[in-house]
């Protein structure tokens, strides 16, 4: 059948079905239909959502220094709004975590207050560091946190010792 328009080749009117549809340009191996990317296999490949495998996709890129700190932050607004899958994901795809076990137990004592056990957290985190000087620097933001939050309490006297503590150096 000619096509109008110069077209040849068999014409597919609207509610005709070809011999094997595709749509989203996959197709499932066993029977030709396909929708929105996803697709079956009979192999062992994993499939994604769309349309790729984990294998066709090559080697891992190696992320810089400031590509994974964008991605832990995309990661951890993700966690935020509570897409925890997606940032697993992201994760295990950038090969990042979003923080070290060590980091996590130091902000959750940060968040409850727990300053003495958040300054034993900082030396477990020294190793982490990439200058010494980053050690001395979360001290004394540590205790100007714990300072204020005494000022801010009335604690006056508790915010003074804490002011003329000299644990720093």
């Amino acid at each position: 059948m000619e096509a109008s328009g110069g077209h040849s080749g068999p014409m597919v009117h609207n509610g005709d079905v070809p011999s094997r549809l595709e749509t989203n340009g996959t197709s499932d191996d066993r029977d030709g239909f396909a929708t929105n990317g996803d697709a079956s296999t009979e192999s062992d490949e994993e499939i994604l959502g769309n349309g790729f495998s984990c294998e066709s996709m090559g080697p891992k890129k190696q992320l810089s220094r400031s590509e994974q700190d964008i991605v832990r932050l995309i990661g951890q607004h993700l966690r935020g709004l509570g897409f925890n899958r997606s940032a697993d994901v992201l994760m295990s795809e950038s090969d990042c975590r979003l923080e070290h076990p060590s980091a996590a137990k130091f902000r959750s004592h940060v968040m409850s207050g727990e300053y003495h056990k958040a300054e034993q957290d900082l030396e477990e985190l020294k190793s982490l560091m990439d200058c010494p000087q980053s050690l001395l620097k979360m001290k004394f933001l540590l205790l100007e946190q714990k300072y204020l939050e005494l000022v801010e309490d009335k604690k006056i006297l508790e915010a003074l010792h804490v002011s003329g503590r000299n644990s720093l150096l």
